[in-house]
């Protein structure tokens, strides 16, 4: 499985992980790193940020690693969730 972000709102990104999606900031709440090129890690269900390498989980938006900083607003949707937005 190849994961997938793809920009929703300049504030807003989508990962998806194959049948899973989840919507999440666009930003590091670190120094506004931009998540849309960061690495994600499918097999754990996390994030890293390309700027200082913070590491989010993706099913709760808890900072795993990296400098201090704040967690992430993350929302795990569904197809008809993803096609209102």
């Amino acid at each position: 499985m190849t994961p997938v972000i793809k920009p929703v709102s300049e504030d807003e990104i989508l990962v998806e992980l194959g049948s899973t999606k989840v919507i999440t900031q666009a930003e590091c709440p670190h120094r506004k790193g931009k998540l849309r090129f960061g690495m994600v890690n499918p097999r754990r269900m996390t994030i890293t940020c390309p700027l200082h390498h913070s590491t989010f989980d993706l099913r709760t938006g808890r900072k795993l690693s990296g400098p201090a900083c704040g967690g992430l607003r993350v929302s795990i949707v569904d197809d008809e969730t993803v096609g209102y937005r």
